[in-house]
């Protein structure tokens, strides 16, 4: 079995929490992109792998975009894996740690990071290993939130702590590039989008009761969780359950080619 050190959730505790409507994907742009760039009738004979697929729901919406593609879903927790069969049997799902797959050189066309990264203990070990695995002329693609662009996310307004741990797991978009330099790619891009929603102080408290929805929450200690769901119940106290609170995320993508 891999090893977990530094994995500070077990997401195979979890995992069965994943599949709610929340985290649904739709196919992934950045795949598509890629194949205007690099067209192939009905995707036939591309290999595409996930690095940190989770429950498998982004291959997934894939596979029904591309059924002719080759897909593989990697991830360090067998929970995880366990609920992407189930999703798909059509998909290999692999467990091993993104810095250390068990896959042989320049193997796959496309590979992506969605949402993951940010858990893998060696991220030069993830850069060097994606370049690695990547057949010549192949992408890797990295989407997650970009926490230095988010000053607004609720989640960082209630828990401070977990902006601070952000600080320390993320890379800035600058330095990942950067480091996927060092690892030997050519034509990086940074890409952000910005989402603004609003929605009532209830709403996000009962969001946030629910510790699983966000890592943020997961990864900071018990005091300081509490501690921002006491200053949720203290504003609805105050100011009563519909007050309206705004809110920012930043998705950053960031891609880079095997020359």
């Amino acid at each position: 079995m891999p090893t977990r050190a530094g994995q500070r959730v077990d997401y195979d505790r979890i995992a069965h929490l994943y599949d709610e409507p929340l985290r649904d994907h739709a196919p992934d742009p950045d795949l598509s992109e890629y194949l205007l760039e690099h067209p192939r009738p009905g995707a036939s004979g591309l290999v595409v792998l996930d690095m940190g697929c989770g429950t498998g729901k982004q291959l997934a919406a894939n596979r029904e975009k591309y059924p002719g593609t080759a897909m593989v879903g990697l991830d360090l927790f067998w929970g995880m894996l366990h609920q992407a069969q189930t999703r798909c049997v059509t998909i290999s799902w692999i467990q091993a740690d993104s810095s250390a797959t068990p896959f042989p050189d320049c193997t796959f066309d496309y590979a992506t990071s969605q949402f993951s990264y940010s858990h893998v203990v060696d991220k030069n070990g993830l850069f060097s290993e994606a370049y690695r695995i990547l057949k010549h002329g192949g992408r890797y693609a990295m989407t997650h939130i970009d926490p230095w662009s988010m000053a607004d996310w609720l989640v960082y307004r209630y828990f401070p702590a977990a902006k601070r741990q952000d600080f320390k797991d993320f890379l800035t978009a600058e330095s990942f590039v950067e480091r996927m330099l060092d690892a030997g790619f050519t034509n990086t891009a940074i890409t952000r989008t910005y989402r603004k929603e609003e929605l009532s102080v209830r709403e996000f408290l009962d969001y946030a009761s629910q510790r699983y929805r966000t890592s943020q929450l997961m990864v900071i200690s018990d005091q300081s969780y509490e501690e921002g769901l006491n200053a949720l119940q203290e504003d609805i106290n105050q100011y009563g359950d519909s007050r309206n609170l705004e809110s920012q995320i930043c998705l950053v993508t960031i891609t880079g080619d095997k020359p």
